[in-house]
C-alpha cells in the first residue's frame, strides 16, 4: 500500500505532518517522512470524516421525484414501483453518486440499506469508501417460499463477502415492521446473533405504523422487537421518533444505535422530533444521519448537524439543547466504536481516514470556535480534500471520474423512470 504525507496541516490549533502508511496513521509531528504521495494541507484543518449513521445510496436516483407526499404515498406511488424493476447497473451507478456526494462533504462510512448487496460494494470498493451495506429483506407475499428464496440470497451475499476489502461489512436490512413479517424478524435476528453482524431497519418513524403494531400485538415496535429477539443483535435503528419511556429504556439497555434523520422526518412530516436527550441519557447510541437523498434531498452531514441541533431547540423552547459539540460527535465519535471507526480524535495507530477543512473561507471566519461553525455555519463546501485507509479520494474538490459518474447515474435515472412510466 503506497504511503502518504500530508504536510502543513492543523491539529488542534497546532502546524503538523500527517503520515499515513498501511492504512494506519504512523506520524503526527513535523518531520519530512519521505513518502509515495505528498498532500499539501496549506494550513488546511485536519479533522476526522463524518459518519452517516443511515441511508439509502442508491436512491439518489430518486432526488427530485415525488416530493412534498405524505410517507406512504410517496413509497407506494413514486418509489416502490421503480424499485420492483431497478436494475444492477443502476443501482450501482445510484450508489456512486451518493458516493461522490458524501466524499464531497466529509464522509467517508455509511451504514446503508438498499437492494443488491453486490452493486453497491462494488461501488463502494472502487470509491476507495467505507460501509456498513445491510442486504435488503421485505415481504411482498405471504408465500414461504418466497420467504425461503430471500433467506437463501441473503446466506448468498454473505459467504461472497471475501470478494471484497474489510472496507466493505455485511448487515441484515429487515425494511421495517411494516413490510417484513414475524418469522423473517425472527430468521433475521437469528442470522445476526450467528454470524455478529448488524441488524440495520426502520423503527417508530410515524405515529400510524405505532399504533398498527399496538393493534396487531398489543405493544409498541420496541416491544415487540425485544419479544422476538432482534434487541439482542447489534442493532441499527432508523428514526426512532415515536417512542414512549419504555421504549427508550429498553433501546438504552441494549445499547441500540438510533439514527436520528432530521431533515427527512420534516421533510416527510412525521409529526414528532427525535428524543434527542433521552436516548443519550438512556445509554443509547445518538448518532446522525441523511436518510436516502430522495427524502432528504442531498447527503451532506454538514447541513444536518445544524438541522438537528436547530430541530432540538425548537422542539424544547430551550437554546442549550443539542450544543455543537454534542451534534458533532453523533457525527463522528458516538457511534464509531460500534461500526469499528476511529472516533473524533485523529492520533497515532488510528485509521487513516480524515478530511481537511478550509478556514480560509468566509463561513469559517472570524475564527472564534471551530466547532460552532462546522455545526452552524457550514456545509460540505468547507470540506478541501478527504482521505480514506491513507489514499486520496478529492485533492483541493477535484474527484476523478466525477463527471462520468454523474452522467452514468443520470442516465441511469432516465431508464429507470421511463421503463415503468412508459410501461
Amino acid at each position: 500500500m503506497p504511503t502518504l504525507l500530508i504536510k502543513n496541516a492543523v491539529l488542534n490549533g497546532e502546524p503538523v505532518n500527517i503520515f499515513c502508511e498501511n492504512g494506519l496513521i504512523s506520524a503526527i509531528d513535523t518531520g519530512d517522512h519521505p513518502a509515495d504521495e505528498t498532500l499539501d494541507a496549506n494550513g488546511m484543518i485536519a479533522f476526522p470524516p463524518l459518519i452517516n449513521a443511515h441511508t439509502h445510496s442508491s436512491m439518489t436516483l430518486f432526488r427530485g421525484n415525488g416530493d412534498d407526499l405524505p410517507l406512504m404515498e410517496w413509497l407506494t406511488q413514486r418509489v416502490w414501483p421503480y424499485e420492483r424493476s431497478i436494475s444492477r447497473d443502476e443501482i450501482y451507478w445510484g450508489a456512486k453518486l451518493a458516493i461522490v456526494e458524501m466524499i464531497r462533504s466529509g464522509t467517508v462510512f455509511f451504514n446503508d440499506m438498499y437492494w443488491d448487496f453486490h452493486a453497491v460494494a462494488e461501488a463502494v470498493e472502487e470509491m476507495g469508501v467505507r460501509a456498513s451495506l445491510a442486504s435488503v429483506m421485505i415481504d411482498f407475499t405471504d408465500d414461504a417460499s418466497a420467504r425461503q428464496r430471500q433467506f437463501d440470497r441473503i446466506e448468498r451475499e454473505y459467504e461472497q463477502l471475501n470478494r471484497y476489502s474489510d472496507r466493505v461489512t455485511f448487515a441484515l436490512g429487515p425494511h421495517a415492521k411494516y413490510t417484513v413479517s414475524e418469522e423473517s424478524f425472527r430468521w433475521a435476528a437469528d442470522f445476526c446473533k450467528r454470524y455478529n453482524v448488524i441488524l440495520h431497519t426502520h423503527l417508530s418513524e410515524t405515529e400510524k405504523e405505532v399504533k398498527d403494531c399496538i393493534a396487531e400485538h398489543g405493544c409498541t415496535q420496541v416491544e415487540y422487537f425485544h419479544r422476538i429477539g432482534v434487541l439482542e443483535t447489534r442493532f441499527v435503528a432508523a428514526h426512532c421518533v415515536w417512542l414512549n419511556d419504555r421504549d427508550i429504556a429498553l433501546l438504552g439497555e441494549h445499547g441500540v444505535v438510533c439514527a436520528h434523520n432530521p431533515t427527512s422526518n420534516m421533510k416527510l412530516a412525521v409529526n414528532g422530533v427525535y428524543p434527542y436527550k433521552k436516548l443519550r441519557d438512556s445509554g443509547a447510541i445518538t448518532a446522525i444521519a441523511t436518510d436516502g437523498a430522495g427524502s432528504n434531498n442531498n447527503l451532506d452531514l454538514f447541513e444536518e448537524m445544524k438541522i438537528a441541533a436547530l430541530l432540538q431547540k425548537f422542539d424544547k423552547d430551550d437554546t442549550t439543547e443539542l450544543n455543537a459539540n454534542e451534534v458533532l460527535d453523533m457525527a463522528t465519535d458516538n457511534p464509531s466504536s460500534f461500526f469499528g471507526l476511529g472516533g473524533r480524535k485523529l492520533e497515532v495507530g488510528r485509521q487513516a481516514d480524515l478530511i481537511l477543512l478550509n478556514p480560509y473561507l468566509p463561513e469559517m471566519n472570524p475564527p472564534h470556535d471551530l466547532a460552532s461553525h462546522l455545526v452552524y455555519s457550514a456545509n460540505g463546501s468547507v470540506v478541501d480534500s478527504v482521505i480514506c485507509d491513507g489514499r486520496v479520494l478529492m485533492k483541493h474538490r477535484e474527484i476523478e471520474g466525477m463527471d462520468e459518474i454523474i452522467a452514468n447515474a443520470n442516465e441511469a435515472a432516465r431508464n429507470m423512470f421511463a421503463r415503468v412510466d412508459d410501461a
